[in-house]
């Protein structure tokens, strides 16, 4: 492995590779992975045969593709610390534990007992990955939230939906957004999509006046000032036909809950905006 992403760093940097035309070496370097797995069986193979493990031929294919499975799979210890440098380890340590296992496999069937628990073991590296990438990237999105620059109003979630698409930022203003999507599949029709129903959560800008004005969110582009009606104690809604934004004052904080109805209804709207509060992180990470 060492020599693979060694002859691929003197590939792609090498000046005949930067100056090729077209895809040139970066098209070679996209390939880079797909050959690797053939390229590590037939380097793997007479090098297991010098060093005497025996049958090569089978050790070498099945380190492969224990290679090729842990590194698809077991991407949770991507999160572990790097080598100085900021250069990862997993390359190399994987693929060295998959060979190691291979020959340890195939050297003899018996004890049984020991193999059947490393099969199995094996094959919880997906869902226990899945679990723990998962906790990793709440962990992370909660960290993220709690430094949010503007306080997490959440409402009390209608009935048949649940918060996705959650994130800050900071670049134009400070914002906090977030969906409430139908339960069930994701969205991928414009029916789907319509369903459902956005939320922006900003500091109250100085033209938000309702009801003469309700530009709650400010940004690099020119903002309309539309009025907006009052619905509910601090709740104002403003909109044609069919597109609403509801507004939510909640102490120096707007949210804008943004949607298309129908198919969501005025009262389901309300019941949102009127809901809002501030909530923890895990409010809308789940844990």
């Amino acid at each position: 492995m060492v020599a693979l992403y060694l002859a691929e760093w003197l590939l792609v940097s090498s000046p005949a590779c930067r100056n090729a035309p077209g895809w040139g070496c970066l098209g070679v370097a996209v390939l880079w992975g797909d050959v690797t797995p053939f390229v590590l069986f037939v380097v793997g193979w007479p090098v297991l045969r010098m060093l005497g493990v025996r049958p090569a031929w089978l050790t070498a294919l099945l380190g492969v593709g224990l290679s090729w499975y842990l590194l698809r799979y077991l991407t949770a210890v991507d999160n572990l610390p790097a080598l100085p440098g900021g250069v990862s380890w997993v390359p190399f340590a994987l693929p060295t534990a998959a060979f190691a296992l291979a020959a340890w496999f195939i050297a003899s069937l018996r004890p049984w007992l020991p193999r059947v628990a490393t099969v199995v073991a094996l094959a919880l590296v997906v869902p226990v990955n899945t679990f723990v990438v998962s906790r990793v990237d709440d962990s992370r999105q909660e960290a993220a939230l709690s430094a949010s620059p503007v306080p997490l109003l959440g409402p009390r979630v209608p009935s048949g939906y649940h918060i996705e698409g959650v994130g800050t930022e900071t670049l134009t203003a400070p914002t906090f957004y977030y969906r409430l999507a139908p339960d069930g599949r994701q969205a991928t029709s414009m029916a789907e999509l319509h369903r459902e129903i956005e939320v922006i959560v900003a500091p109250v800008q100085p033209r938000f006046t309702p009801p003469s004005h309700c530009a709650a969110i400010n940004s690099t582009y020119p903002v309309p000032a539309p009025a907006c009606t009052a619905v509910a104690p601090d709740v104002w809604r403003s909109g044609n036909s069919q597109y609403v934004s509801y507004y939510i004052r909640v102490g120096d904080t707007v949210a804008d809950i943004q949607a298309t109805s129908p198919p969501v209804s005025p009262a389901v709207l309300t019941s949102v905006a009127r809901s809002m509060s501030v909530r923890q992180p895990s409010y809308f990470t789940g844990g």
